[in-house]
């Protein structure tokens, strides 16, 4: 009972100990100009989340919070107390894992040795299905229900609309638009669709076809309006493309290309003047059989701040690899996981977990990669086999698992096969027949 009462009161005398020192130091130091050499003492707590308080401690703080600065690597966190030698400030969204705390006043900085954990956390809510209900995409969202293993791959466009391809195992696909700012669902596309992608100077979609060598182009501002665009070989061919089966493609920024991969191992660019696609050489890692619909789960993205990295999430060899583009001669390397060594479903004792080559995957499909204004870089990938939502640091190198739990499926993983970000995770659940979305904070 004695030692029950202890941990109750416990945060209330620590608040009551923070009041004080505010109400001390205001006190004792009324009327000081506080202009002396900047100097950090101590920070308190050491972890925390979102908005989470942080108390520092120093000397010549000051009383005008407008005239410090409180970074958390490079995210700025807000000062919401000063007072003189007591800083009292709230951490900010997503910093990084392990963050440096550092104090600006005017052209003094000084940074902490010791560093702060940030400790993520996140929601998941339903957007649209039902387990267990039939295919209805057309209306609002509380009607809208989508059949158990059609979800496939999706993006999303600044808006924060989201477009999910779907399919029944290679029959009676298309793209559909899930739109919670409007409340509606639409059928954009009513054939099917390998992979679908954002293209932010265009500002329109391009989702791939199954049929031939159509690439759709869909304007959002012109209420979605679909065109038809047509790949073309070179004339002559250095060696001919089979853009008739591509699986996915990827926008280069630098070289104004997009990479398209085929479900016969092949690498290929065009750009969207000519069409033409220009042949540049076979995939090393694509493990997939021939004529299987297995060989298009495949998905690829440019890194953000590294922008001729080409990542490719190959779901049948379970590993990611890498590649710059910019560099002809240069060859896919393995990025994450094992060639053909994948982790099982049921297993709890595989490493998922850990550094990016230590771990195993099981038919990782779309990946997603974001990069923010304070160098934090993470890529997310949907693991279906495993049931779970993976998120890679890309600063360290280090795996965790976002959401969802091996072997296990719930309403929070299912089997996901598609991810996007427009700074939530928008995730196809593919086995449940729901759009659902994943708020990190």
């Amino acid at each position: 009972m004695k030692k029950r009462i202890t941990q109750t009161l416990l945060p209330i005398i620590m608040g009551l100990s923070v009041i004080t020192q505010f109400a001390c130091s205001d006190d004792n130091k009324s009327g000081s100009n506080y202009n002396g050499p900047l100097k950090l003492t101590t920070f308190y707590p050491d972890s925390g989340y979102l908005s989470s308080k942080i108390i520092i401690e120093g000397e010549n703080l000051g009383t005008d919070a407008s005239k410090l600065s409180v970074y958390f690597n490079k995210k700025k966190g807000y000062i919401s107390q000063a007072v003189g030698n007591i800083l009292m400030v709230y951490a900010p969204k997503l910093p990084g894992d392990t963050c440096i705390i550092s104090v600006v006043k005017g052209n003094d900085a000084l940074t902490f040795d010791n560093k702060f954990r940030y400790i993520s956390r996140f929601t998941v809510e339903n957007v649209c299905g039902k387990t267990g209900s039939r295919y209805n995409i057309g209306g609002d969202l509380a009607s809208t229900t989508i059949e158990g293993w059609r979800l496939k791959v999706g993006c999303c466009d600044p808006e924060g609309n989201y477009y999910s391809c779907y399919s029944w195992f290679g029959h009676n696909g298309g793209l559909a638009l899930i739109s919670e700012k409007k409340n509606l669902s639409k059928k954009i596309i009513s054939e099917l669709v390998n992979d679908v992608m954002y293209h932010k100077v265009t500002e329109k979609l391009y989702a791939v076809s199954t049929q031939k060598n159509v690439i759709y182009e869909i304007d959002p501002s012109n209420d979605w309006k679909v065109k038809r665009r047509y790949l073309k070989p070179q004339d002559p061919p250095d060696k001919q493309v089979d853009y008739n089966s591509t699986s996915c493609i990827a926008y280069c920024t630098v070289d104004g290309y997009f990479y398209g991969r085929t479900a016969t191992k092949q690498l290929f660019r065009f750009k969207l003047e000519d069409m033409v696609c220009e042949y540049i050489k076979n995939d090393k890692y694509n493990t997939s059989v021939a004529e299987a619909e297995n060989n298009y789960i495949v998905s690829m993205m440019f890194g953000p701040t590294d922008p001729t990295k080409l990542y490719t999430s190959y779901g049948v060899s379970s590993l990611i690899s890498v590649q710059d583009v910019a560099k002809p001669e240069s060859e896919e390397e393995i990025y994450a996981g094992h060639l053909n060594v994948r982790a099982d479903g049921s297993s709890t004792t595989q490493v998922i977990n850990g550094y990016r080559t230590d771990c195993l995957f099981s038919w990782n499909n779309q990946m997603s990669i974001i990069a923010d204004e304070s160098g934090q870089k993470s890529m997310y990938i949907a693991d279906a086999g495993t049931q779970t939502i993976r998120k890679i640091d890309m600063n360290t190198g280090m795996i965790t698992t976002v959401v969802g739990r091996q072997g296990v499926q719930g309403n929070q993983s299912g089997t996901p096969l598609g991810l996007t970000v427009k700074g939530d995770l928008y995730i196809s659940d593919c086995g449940s027949g729901c759009v659902r979305k994943l708020s990190l904070r």
